[in-house]
């Protein structure tokens, strides 16, 4: 049988990624493509990466190249992307990585599923890796975080399956 992951596992995070950088940013971002990834690569130089356990065995992580990631971050601060350091930029994308952890706990609140999520880890660098473990299906879904800003950014969502 083939292999999947519910959907209403996938949508509060993507959603609550969404809304952060929509409220935090006054981005716009807009969907480009969700696929099943295979490999480890990230797409971006920094990920926020969000564990799951407890009931649900899985991560979320969130993906920007180096450049979007100082402009989301120098959005978030109201200063220019010049002044905005490698270590503002982890720091930043933490924070994006907690409201998104703190957002998708809020819309499983009402949900039947229960699980922890953890505290979030920034990972900053090039390239960066994340193996998941061997049984878990990972869906990615990229966005232009605005149609005017460069470059587009990955939500993934590596979950343990379940038989459908």
């Amino acid at each position: 049988m083939p292999k999947t992951i519910d959907v209403n596992l996938l949508n509060p995070f993507i959603a609550a990624t969404l809304e952060c950088l929509k409220q935090m940013a006054g981005a716009k971002p807009e969907r480009k493509r969700v696929f099943v990834k295979t490999d480890p690569l990230m797409h971006g130089d920094v990920c926020g990466i969000i564990g799951m356990t407890n009931g649900i065995t899985g991560s979320c992580v969130v993906s920007f190249p180096d450049a979007l990631a100082r402009r989301i971050v120098a959005k978030f601060l109201g200063e220019d992307e010049s002044t905005i350091s490698a270590s503002m930029i982890e720091d930043g994308i933490g924070e994006v990585a907690n409201m998104v952890a703190g957002g998708a706990k809020r819309k499983f609140a009402d949900s039947d599923y229960r699980f922890n999520i953890s505290t979030p880890t920034v990972v900053h660098g090039e390239p960066v890796k994340l193996f998941n473990p061997a049984d878990t299906v990972a869906i990615a879904c990229e966005f232009t975080a605005d149609p005017t800003w460069p470059g587009t950014f990955l939500i993934e969502v590596a979950l343990k399956p379940t038989d459908k």
